[in-house]
């Protein structure tokens, strides 16, 4: 007489396996989300305390150089001041610095590697902005519960909204 499993009991352990798979799949996909979100907290951490220490050490309005940014996870916008993190291609928090002399706060200060200084006087005025985005978004939502939209003044003078 041969031993071995039946028919029927190696369908029930395909069944508890699929069980099983179904059920730690999804958790495994919200682990995932749960640890990007928490880099990104990280990084916008780690840019709050270091580009206004680089700025008043180097006077140079640089995110990238203050921080050492992962540039494959945050998209720059045409300077080295500003950079933008996107989910499912929505902007979820951008990072940038301006000029509030400028009428246009929205104005970024002028900076690259090759000319590190500002194009724009900042008379103690610059600002690192942290700036809310992609409300309806499920995954931005949760990274705004943990980090605060601010003006962060890179001089000494505080500046409001």
């Amino acid at each position: 007489m041969k031993r071995g499993f039946t028919m029927i009991e190696l369908i029930f352990v395909i069944v508890i396996l699929g069980i099983l798979a179904a059920v730690a799949i999804p958790k495994l996909a919200a682990t995932r989300d749960d640890a990007k979100l928490a880099s990104i907290k990280t990084d916008v951490g780690t840019i709050i305390n270091a580009v206004p220490a680089w700025y008043q050490g180097q006077k140079e309005a640089s995110i990238l150089n203050a921080a050492s940014i992962d540039t494959n996870t945050w998209n720059q916008n045409g300077s080295l001041a500003d950079f933008t993190f996107n989910i499912d291609n929505v902007s979820c928090v951008q990072v940038k610095i301006v000029d509030v002399n400028e009428s246009n706060t929205s104005q970024i200060i002028n900076s690259n590697i090759a000319d590190p200084t500002p194009s724009t006087g900042f008379n103690g005025l610059a600002t690192l902005q942290i700036i809310k985005g992609g409300s309806g978004n499920p995954v931005c939502n949760n990274l705004w519960d943990m980090i605060t939209e601010q003006n962060i003044t890179m001089a000494g003078k505080k500046i409001k909204w």
